[in-house]
């Protein structure tokens, strides 16, 4: 077992919380904040569109796919992101934690027409021998939280790999805001392997209760759920996240080595977040081409990690890319195949290149494929989302037409 993080990790935790984070406002608080910006989005987009389209004729393109529409498209998201990004949101109100829709109207549609079968789940929270190191703080317990399984019903038309393996996916949402069903992403990739599929609504870091370790254990959860109430073998286990649910994902393996619990088979990450310092140079080189706002992911790292000092923040737990030598080795040892696919123009890109590189030195079965003019989780749709789906069933070994 790697020294790194698995010893005396509870040093990291403070004996009272630090007292700067911000704090989701009220759903009053947050419409009327979130009014304003939209009248001053309204305000500037007639000035910033022809803006765009001017430098956009008049500039030489960064590369070849980054068309008028894109340009603009992704400026306009990243123009809102960042009037609004200085607040951490509640959660919506419209969206309860245990209802399917809404959300998940995609997934409602794919009922009705008999291809998936939809189903919500109580998962219990783990007992106390599940607590130790980064998760013991005290102001945060474990909860019952909702679970939905995906259950693909179209068969695959040879091939396959039977009823004995189980994807558990985490989903992104920079730990303050998604649900399991607001993206048919797991259901994709549920579809095309022919994989039943278990997403976990953990709790959002938007408060006290709920930051973390919070997470942490909701996912947790859905773990001994899979391994220890309905008796799936770990190795069967295809651990799914993108984005924070990615980092996620990376955090639950490390915990399960901490507990002595075995790792899950299949690691399968879309744009892992990888680093809670916000670091790395593209985030600079980037910046102009990817929607994602470093004012908001430093938000959400503060609230998150609101119980940990500042050192948290330099660890393996909160910046896998940052794992010191060895850390990574008990993939290796227990023989978890990674696939990491990630975009060459999102704010993630360097930090997940290190996470790969961290790998490759401890000798781990990682497979990373680039999308070269990609942004944040293109992996989940379009072009990039085939390529995934390809690269997913020759990982599983699944022959599907």
């Amino acid at each position: 077992m790697s020294k790194t993080n698995t010893i005396h990790s509870s040093i990291f935790i403070r004996p009272s919380p630090d007292l700067n984070p911000p704090n989701a406002p009220s759903h009053l608080t947050y419409t009327l904040i979130t009014s304003l910006a939209y009248l001053v989005y309204l305000i500037i987009i007639p000035i910033y569109v022809p803006y765009l389209t001017i430098i956009h004729f008049l500039t030489p393109r960064p590369f070849p796919s980054w068309t008028l529409d894109r340009r603009i498209s992704t400026r306009l998201n990243k123009l809102w992101v960042t009037l609004t990004g200085w607040w951490i949101p509640p959660l919506p109100a419209d969206w309860d934690d245990w209802e399917i829709t809404p959300p998940g109207e995609p997934y409602i549609e794919a009922q009705k027409k008999g291809e998936i079968e939809l189903k919500e789940i109580r998962l219990d929270p783990v007992g106390k021998d599940y607590i130790k190191g980064i998760a013991e703080v005290e102001q945060v317990k474990g909860e019952i939280r909702p679970g939905f399984w995906i259950d693909p019903l179209l068969p695959l038309s040879k091939g396959g790999v039977g009823q004995d393996k189980v994807i558990l996916h985490i989903h992104g949402g920079g730990y303050i805001r998604g649900h399991p069903l607001w993206t048919p992403f797991p259901m994709g990739i549920s579809k095309s392997t022919g994989v039943k599929c278990l997403s976990v609504n953990y709790r959002k870091a938007l408060s006290p209760s709920s930051s973390f370790p919070a997470p942490l254990l909701d996912v947790l959860s859905a773990y001994i759920y899979l391994t220890r109430k309905i008796d799936i073998a770990p190795r069967n286990i295809i651990l799914l996240g993108e984005s924070a649910g990615a980092h996620l994902a990376l955090m639950l393996t490390q915990y399960l080595r901490d507990l002595s619990l075995p790792q899950i088979g299949y690691l399968i990450l879309s744009s892992p977040w990888s680093d809670f310092t916000l670091s790395y140079p593209s985030y600079k080189y980037n910046s102009g081409y990817c929607q994602l706002s470093p004012i908001r992911l430093g938000q959400a790292v503060k609230s998150a990690a609101r119980y940990y000092y500042q050192e948290f923040l330099q660890s393996g737990y909160a910046s896998p890319a940052k794992m010191m030598a060895g850390g990574w080795k008990y993939l290796k040892e227990e023989g978890t195949e990674v696939y990491v696919h990630y975009g060459g123009r999102e704010l993630f890109k360097d930090e997940i290149e290190e996470l790969g590189r961290g790998m490759n030195r401890d000798g781990v079965d990682v497979r990373m494929r680039l999308d070269p003019d990609g942004l944040h989780t293109s992996g989940m749709n379009g072009e990039a989302g085939e390529v995934f789906k390809k690269d997913v069933l020759e990982i599983l070994d699944i022959q599907n037409d």
